[in-house]
């Protein structure tokens, strides 16, 4: 009895194992007809079981690759299983259902291939979802593509993984050109691949903090160099572990050509404005020299060369001229047009080299000079040359305020904790201060603005001040101005103290 029953027994099971499984499940012979077809192949086709058996496949699953390659015969032929493949079925009702299918042959116990068996599951959700995703993810495209700026996100391993249309416009490179490529090879420009590829490694591995604003060059498709200020983050996963980096990205090349042109340009006007000075301090050695000049050759006439007074006169004439070569050669460095070099240098240096240059002019102008210059500073991360055309500029308004003479005294010291922007720095202070005209309250405000001044018609343009404040601005420092009509003014400068190993973390 029992033996008669397990047969059925064991068709039944099956049955109810094929009506359980979530997705079309159907069995073809050799010949294309339909054996086997679950309820799930009824509720995706729209056909029911009775309708669909012992019909030939491409009736009831209606889709363009039986006009094709038919993936039945080929896992006839071959004894392969087509894995994973999407086609468009027609249903009952004559709607395009889109399908998951996986066709493997059906064998006998023998090995024998008997036909095949495939299973199948409808994508129309799954499609909808990813339309609903994609829809998304243009929209937040689009929201990308009209941002101003830069959008930038490399992976752990320095490949692209996101850029936006400005980002493709900067860089002249078409979007699938730029995403999947390595940053660092593509666009950082070869003199500072190396030192800019072992920060962002350095980033990556958690042993360098976020350099959150920095401005570093990048290479254009056509080989150009363009000057970009980026603002960054840090990407992690969900478990807090570093994956990459998101940066903005403004391209500043024009704003730093006109800031060095406009640098340029006052520094030359500087260059005027102590030339009439200079030429003052150059001309009296030279008058000595031309005076002992005269002597020696009178000397010569006489037959009285060889003498210790002769010796005398000559090494004077020597010092004379290294003091006046020294002189046109501070004047000329300071002309000539650099690159910026940041890098750490010592404040009382540069305040030394820019009194060198100007204090002709304070004694012309009967000004009492007063320096009181810590010599225990720590060094400061600056442009030589750029604090240098700051404090000219300031000494010379401050000259220029006291046409009547009086005293001008620069003070150095350190200042801690100075709160610049949003952070607290540790600082190197230096004043100037004077005891000139002053400032009207109602001029305070416009200051450092392009083209103010309060000086008469031809005596100045107002740029200095305004360049003043740009540089110091660049060196991350702080300017501030206290002044009082008929008393004085007092320009204070405030420049962060050197740290070498984040002035190395500023490239991406």
């Amino acid at each position: 009895m029992n033996k008669k029953e397990s047969p059925l027994a064991t068709k039944e099971f099956l049955e109810n194992i094929l009506s359980s499984i979530e997705g079309g499940v159907v069995t073809l012979d050799k010949n294309g007809r339909i054996t086997t077809f679950n309820r799930s192949a009824e509720e995706i086709t729209g056909f029911k079981a009775e309708e669909a058996l012992d019909k030939e496949c491409f009736l009831i699953l209606r889709n363009d690759l039986c006009e094709e390659k038919c993936p039945l015969k080929e896992s006839i032929e071959t004894g392969k299983t087509c894995f994973n493949y999407e086609i468009n079925i027609t249903n009952k009702e004559g709607n395009k259902i889109p399908i998951n299918i996986t066709t493997s042959p059906l064998r006998t116990r023998d090995g024998e291939i008997i036909g095949v068996i495939e299973n199948f599951r409808d994508l129309t959700k799954h499609k909808g979802l990813w339309g609903k995703l994609r829809q998304e993810r243009n929209r937040a495209q689009q929201y990308l593509n009209i941002a101003a700026v830069i959008i930038l996100a490399i992976n752990d391993q320095g490949i692209v993984t996101l850029i936006n249309k400005e980002g493709c416009d900067v860089l002249g490179y078409k979007e699938e050109e730029i995403v999947g490529k390595n940053w660092f090879d593509l666009c950082v420009p070869e003199r500072i691949k190396k030192e800019v590829k072992d920060v962002f490694e350095k980033l990556m591995d958690g042993s360098n903090e976020l350099v959150e604003y920095y401005e570093n060059s990048i290479l254009t498709k056509s080989g150009e160099e363009r000057i970009i200020a980026w603002h960054n983050t840090r990407l992690k996963d969900e478990e807090g572990n570093i994956i990459g980096t998101l940066s903005s990205g403004k391209d500043i090349t024009k704003r730093k050509q006109t800031e060095a042109d406009l640098i340029r340009s006052e520094r030359l006007a500087s260059v005027g404005q102590l030339a009439a000075s200079v030429a003052h301090e150059v001309n009296n050695p030279l008058a000595g020299i031309l005076l002992y000049m005269k002597i020696l050759l009178k000397k010569y006439a006489e037959k009285e060369l060889q003498t210790e007074e002769t010796e005398t006169q000559l090494l004077k004439m020597e010092r004379e001229l290294e003091k006046t070569s020294r002189i046109i050669k501070n004047l000329l460095d300071f002309s000539r047009q650099s690159e910026p070099s940041i890098r750490p240098v010592k404040l009382n240096k540069i305040v030394e080299s820019a009194l060198f240059l100007v204090r002709n002019q304070i004694n012309l102008e009967n000004i009492k000079l007063e320096k009181k210059l810590d010599e225990q500073l720590p060094p400061v991360l600056a442009d030589f040359d750029q604090i240098q055309q700051v404090l000219i500029n300031i000494i010379l308004n401050a000259t220029q305020a006291m046409p009547n003479g009086g005293t001008l005294e620069i003070t150095t010291s350190a200042a801690k904790g100075i709160e610049i922007g949003e952070s607290t720095k540790d600082t190197v202070r230096i004043d100037i201060k004077d005891t000139g005209v002053g400032i009207l309250g109602e001029n305070m405000k416009k200051l450092f603005t392009p083209f103010f001044s309060t000086k008469k018609k031809g005596k100045g343009v107002g740029l200095g001040l305004s360049v003043v404040h740009g540089i110091i601005e660049q060196h991350k420092g702080k300017i501030e101005v206290d002044s009082e009509p008929n008393v004085g003014t007092t320009f204070t400068i405030y420049l962060g103290v050197s740290d070498e190993k984040k002035a190395r973390n500023t490239g991406c």
